[in-house]
């Protein structure tokens, strides 16, 4: 089993870089909600720093091939993976908690693991893509 390494500002830095596309419009990354920490912004969105539950996150915006504007929410922490508790609390602090956000789950061939203990989220920010599963019954 491979040793993970801690989070730096510089690996954060870079990947946020790498992961940066052309910059949403009239939307602008979050001031760092309580007990988290900004440690840098971009034109395309911002990382932060939990200091006490030693987790980060990086939150990026872009419109994707669809059209619409989605905001990307990756949390990691350095060694073991987030739990549900804190993707949920992370995505209430960041997106709000009337915000609709999906976890994906890729196919094998276009799985792309760049940080093993890392979790994302995706918001669409021109409303809810899925369809009524419902059916207008309120109920699955």
């Amino acid at each position: 089993m491979s040793k993970t390494q801690p989070i730096t500002k510089a690996m954060m830095e870079k990947v946020a870089a790498e992961q940066a596309k052309e910059p949403i419009k009239g939307w602008e990354a979050p001031v760092a909600p309580d007990a988290w920490t900004t440690v840098s912004r971009t034109p395309d969105g911002a990382s932060y720093r939990n200091y006490t539950s030693k987790l980060t996150c990086i939150l990026s915006g872009a419109a994707e091939e669809d059209g619409k504007r989605w905001v990307h929410l990756s949390i990691a922490h350095a060694r073991r993976q987030p739990s549900y508790q804190e993707l949920a609390i992370a995505k209430v602090k960041f997106l709000g908690a009337e915000a609709m956000a999906f976890q994906v789950f890729a196919p094998k061939s276009q799985h792309v693991n760049i940080h093993a203990n890392a979790l994302h989220l995706w918001h669409c920010l021109d409303g809810n893509p899925l369809p009524d599963f419902t059916r207008g019954t309120g109920s699955i």
